[in-house]
């Protein structure tokens, strides 16, 4: 009987060793193809805003052949930006049903199709139709799964994974920049469009390499767990389904929602007060005796700094003694000093340096939004609540640029937009703040009843 007993233990002990060595190698191996997903997603990211935020150099090729006015064809551009992250929510709700993998497939292939489609434009409305709309819809489809994507490869870095991710949105301005202004020059907007064409369409296999995550729940960390969504064993427990049906059940029945809302308040403050610089900095400098080609490399160096800060801000997320929120509070109450520093300036250093460290500070705002979510709402919510801020984010792109130059030509001094930027990030911080006190008494009441 011994003998017996003491050979099924051996046998027991032996299962027991082999799962724990798969869901090790699974681990491993998971981990491995997320540095691929990263690559991947970096690339969609890169393209998306490199298309999007070279728009500018296409205006007056596309005002000479097609007309229609110096401001209709600006709001190719604009309208493009404010699709795809108005698109935001509905790509959520596709990528949580379908999955990321097929979203950003499809997303790749429709901005192909518009790109493709504008190329031939015999007029401005044609050209908003496939740029703007039908592309921006495609984007949209192609930056949610991009980002949100990676988070389920990693248990550790997920943080930093998604900050390089988002890294490539600076890095995407800077390599196609050059390159439309090439092919404007020599071959015309039209090429410009067809490349860019190309260029989508090698995106769809970045979203094939986002293949789906077998038991990405089973090892998500302890820490989630306990700040996620509080699940339901039927979802009958949802009160108010139309909260469920525009929030997504898994984020309707959240602990955190109220911390949530906060949260999105604040990020759409700062978001209105972030894009003003970038459309009403370059007047500002050259109002105070700063060339047209020093000013326009303001918004550059503003660029180069934001891309370094998301980096940062996804590391400094991935550290145990770091939490996002607060991160994300610093960063909006540092983006205030600036944008109160900026309309006083003289000389083209001080520009450099304030707007520098704007950017820097702005972007680390940037990289800690996913990691935020994750650590508040749980991994399930992430899809969903992206896509929500991503959603308000374009409506602040929409808004806050035109209700600065409306105080601008209202007073006629264009130090006005910046002042305003820094009363909105005022505001933000006020809001973050509220938030992070109401997150700490809630996990402080979650430590108390365990």
């Amino acid at each position: 009987m011994e003998n017996r007993n003491s050979e099924k233990d051996k046998l027991v002990t032996q299962i027991v060793t082999n799962e724990n060595a798969v869901a090790e190698t699974e681990i491993v191996n998971r981990s491995y193809w997320g540095w691929v997903v990263v690559a991947a997603s970096f690339f969609n990211i890169a393209v998306i805003d490199g298309v999007g935020y070279t728009a500018g150099i296409l205006l007056d090729s596309l005002l000479q052949e097609l007309g229609g006015g110096r401001g209709g064809v600006a709001v190719a551009g604009s309208l493009q930006v404010g699709v795809y992250s108005l698109s935001g929510p509905i790509v959520g709700k596709l990528v949580s049903r379908f999955g990321a993998r097929p979203v950003c497939v499809t997303g790749a292939f429709i901005s192909c199709l518009g790109l493709f489609g504008a190329s031939f434009a015999l007029n401005l409305g044609s050209v908003l139709i496939g740029y703007s709309v039908v592309t921006g819809f495609g984007f949209g489809m192609m930056y949610i799964p991009s980002v949100v994507g990676v988070a389920p490869y990693f248990t550790e870095r997920r943080a930093l994974a998604i900050g390089i991710c988002l890294c490539g949105s600076g890095v995407g301005t800077f390599a196609l920049a050059p390159i439309s202004a090439y092919l404007l020059e020599h071959y015309g907007w039209r090429w410009v469009f067809r490349t860019f064409s190309a260029i989508c369409f090698c995106c769809m296999f970045c979203g094939a390499s986002m293949v789906p995550v077998w038991g990405e729940h089973e090892y998500s960390d302890i820490t989630e767990q306990k700040s996620g969504s509080l699940k339901s064993e039927t979802k009958k427990d949802v009160k108010n389904k139309a909260l469920s049906i525009i929030l997504g059940e898994e984020l309707a029945i959240s602990r955190s929602l109220g911390v949530f809302s906060l949260i999105v308040l604040a990020d759409f403050l700062a978001f209105t007060a972030i894009y003003i610089p970038y459309t009403h900095l370059p007047p500002l400098a050259k109002f105070a005796g700063i060339s047209s080609g020093d000013a326009a490399f303001l918004i550059s160096a503003g660029g180069i700094s934001n891309t370094f800060g998301r980096f940062s801000g996804g590391w400094l997320s991935d550290q145990p003694w770091a939490h996002p929120l607060y991160l994300t509070l610093v960063a909006v109450s540092a983006a205030i000093l600036p944008s109160f520093i900026l309309p006083w300036c003289s000389q083209y250093w001080i520009f450099i340096l304030s707007f520098g460290f704007f950017g820097f500070v702005t972007g680390c705002q940037v990289g800690c939004t996913s990691p935020m979510l994750v650590k508040l709402l749980g991994l399930p919510c992430l899809t969903q609540a992206f896509g929500i801020m991503t959603a308000l984010r374009g409506i602040a792109a929409l808004v806050g640029p035109p209700t600065a130059g409306l105080l601008v030509d209202e007073f006629d001094d264009p130090g006005l937009a910046l002042d305003l930027s820094g009363a909105l990030m005022v505001a933000s911080s006020g809001i973050a703040c509220i938030a992070s006190v109401v997150n700490r008494v809630m996990e402080r009441r979650t430590d108390y009843a365990e």
